[in-house]
């Protein structure tokens, strides 16, 4: 008997493939987009390129090691055409430091060693000090920088012989040569965005290499920016790009700049939303009001040395309050070490355009009462406010007690859209933690600090029906049963996941191991969540200082 004549099997369009993909590539699903690749190579040739455009940090802690080397190792061996798809040119972020990373972590395995450098790869592998006894150790500077190197000229070589443009928008770099970094730039020309360890890399040449490759270039971000020609420097890179081109600009950690560098960025005065200042020193620092032309900020962070006591006087303040009262956009806002935050957030929250949505305030001065009062009523004011910290005054837990100050907890009460209310390091007591959890149903996450916190506090922090993480800072005396209760009126679903953290438990009222088997498991099976407890006055850490080598 014949066989039946079967209709060929349905497949799925290109075109719907690609959309499946790239939805794949938008929810970060790499698993999935490895999975798919393995299907078909119809299949792999979308799904790979979607795979690659997501990398971005490979962490080989979290990837593991083997896995993270076999990737990285794919990237650099596609940059040589070794590989059945160029991977590398279907990246849009390179980061290098993920490079250094797993270059460092993998160092100490001489398998793995190996695998990464065998066959084409043996043309990156570079060691230090081959003079040494064997195997001398490799010098992973020199490895990034060729890795780095023959992929940002294949990336430019195969755009240019299709026509395509460059996928690549960002690069981050922490280690190479200073003289590789404009010639990387000039290969780069769709890049937007810039993440060096260390900004006093950037010379005129790489200043110069942006602003004649890079017409889209409108972000850099530096964790410090640190020598003795930093602010020159960097005032010469402004001074470089495009006027009104700079969108964001970023120190994350120390930094020698100064007013020559404040100066030169009012050339981007229209354009500069993001300004992220760390680590700011006082000549600097007093300073600030150079910055007057930059009024289309959204997000403002202003970090002053902390090791640097020294405040502005009431002309410098004021102009500086006068500077960020006119940045009606603004939705951002970080003081850190600013001394005189009070009185400069006194004229801002009162600034009648200003509506912000995040604002934290930590290791500020006293004022006088008139300003303290009239700032934190002003803060009630912000009633688009999402993300609120307050965070020790005058450096000490007790410096801000929220019973001294009605108002401020009247105002935070006002603020219904709060979803993220931190007062770790803030004095608050039951009676305010109460009142603020009445008032604010949306909380999602609330820490807090004080001094003796009473069990009533669980039952108008059960309601809070949105909450996924409490962390208390302040004395508690909670019994298991006050505890369960807590936990059994949460919603299964709405707090899904919830995280408790009770940072100073009486060791008065602890936990036997039932209790705690029962508490812990409801959290688990019932909440999908955690509970953590630590326990102050426990006798056994008390007594562990008795024990001395000492007659």
């Amino acid at each position: 008997m014949d066989r039946p004549i079967l209709p060929n099997k349905p497949t799925l369009p290109q075109d719907i493939l690609l959309l499946i993909c790239q939805e794949l590539g938008a929810r970060r699903e790499f698993t999935t987009l490895y999975r798919c690749s393995l299907v078909s190579r119809r299949v792999a040739s979308i799904a790979v390129e979607q795979l690659y455009s997501i990398l971005e940090v490979m962490d080989p802690f979290i990837d593991g090691r083997h896995r993270t080397a076999r990737l990285w190792k794919s990237i650099v061996l596609s940059s040589r055409d070794a590989t059945l798809y160029p991977y590398c040119a279907y990246m849009r972020v390179l980061s290098l430091g993920s490079l250094v990373e797993c270059l460092d972590d993998i160092r100490v395995d001489s398998s793995l060693v190996d695998f990464f450098f065998d066959g084409p790869m043996q043309h990156f592998l570079v060691f230090k000090d081959v003079s040494r006894p064997r195997p001398p150790p490799l010098d992973i500077a020199a490895v990034v920088s060729r890795c780095a190197d023959s992929i940002t000229q294949y990336i430019k070589t195969l755009a240019n012989v299709n026509g395509t443009s460059i996928a690549l928008t960002h690069l981050e770099a922490s280690i190479f040569p200073r003289e590789s970094l404009p010639i990387w730039i000039r290969r780069l020309g769709a890049l937007r965005s810039l993440q060096l360890q260390d900004g006093s890399v950037l010379g005129s040449e790489a200043a110069s290499a942006i602003s004649e490759s890079c017409p889209h270039f409108s972000e850099l971000t530096c964790f410090y920016c640190f020598s003795n020609t930093a602010a020159e420097d960097m005032a010469a890179l402004f001074l470089a790009l495009r006027p009104n081109s700079l969108q964001e600009f970023k120190v994350l950690s120390r930094s020698t700049l100064g007013d020559v560098t404040l100066t030169a960025l009012n050339t981007h005065a229209n354009s500069l939303r993001v300004l992220h200042l760390r680590n700011l020193r006082q000549s600097a620092f007093e300073n600030l009001h150079l910055l007057s032309e930059c009024t289309a900020l959204e997000s403002l962070i202003i970090e002053k040395d902390f090791t640097d006591r020294s405040g502005l006087d009431a002309a410098r303040w004021k102009q500086v309050a006068k500077w960020i009262s006119s940045c009606k956009a603004l939705k951002e806002l970080n003081f850190h070490h600013v001394l005189d935050a009070l009185p400069i957030l006194n004229r801002v929250l009162q600034a009648p355009e200003i509506r912000l949505e995040r604002l934290l305030i930590n290791h500020f001065q006293s004022a006088s009462q008139e300003i303290t009062s009239a700032t934190w009523d002003a803060l009630g004011r912000q009633d688009r406010l999402e993300f609120l910290t307050i965070a020790s005054q005058d450096g000490h837990l007790e410096g801000l007690m929220l019973s001294h100050h009605p108002e401020l907890v009247a105002s935070m009460c006002r603020l219904s859209r709060l979803v993220d209310l931190n007062l770790m390091q803030v004095c608050a007591s039951s009676a305010d933690i109460c009142s603020i959890a009445a008032a604010l149903p949306n909380l999602e996450e609330l820490c807090f600090g004080g001094g003796v916190i009473d069990e009533e506090v669980l039952e108008p922090l059960s309601r809070l029906s949105r909450l996924v993480l409490l962390s208390i800072n302040a004395t508690t005396s909670f019994t298991f049963d006050s505890l369960m209760g807590f936990a059994q009126r949460l919603d299964p679903v709405t707090n899904r996941g919830i995280k408790v953290d009770l940072l100073s438990q009486s060791y008065v009222v602890r936990l036997n191991e039932e209790e705690e088997s029962m508490l812990n498991g409801y959290f688990a099976n019932t909440l999908n969540g955690r509970i953590m407890t630590s326990y102050i006055d426990d006798p056994d850490e008390l007594h562990e200082g008795d024990f001395s080598d000492s007659d």
